[in-house]
């Protein structure tokens, strides 16, 4: 039971972050990549597709989840506050 219940996160994940890999990469150009935004992207993508798969959504189901219910907006505080902590290590 368990291992059933990871193995569809684990299976929602890889498809959130091949999704969110391939939507950053269709509107940006060689140009206009930014590794740190396609970072955080995928790591968005990668927390809706574990949501989903864990739930039995679609990728565009679990988005709509998760953005109704906060859970992206909680995720990109999270991950506001993971970036600007890194970078102020850096100084």
């Amino acid at each position: 039971m368990i291992e059933e219940t990871i193995l569809r996160i684990l299976g929602g994940t890889v498809n959130g972050l091949m999704i969110s890999a391939l939507g950053y990469a269709k509107n940006v150009t060689s140009e206009t990549f930014d590794p740190g935004k396609f970072a955080q992207t995928c790591v968005v993508g990668a927390i809706v597709g574990g949501v989903g798969g864990e739930m039995g959504l679609s990728y565009a189901d679990a988005q709509s989840w998760c953005a109704s219910s906060g859970l992206i907006v909680i995720i990109e505080y999270i991950k506001k506050a993971i970036v600007r902590g890194l970078r102020r290590e850096q100084k």
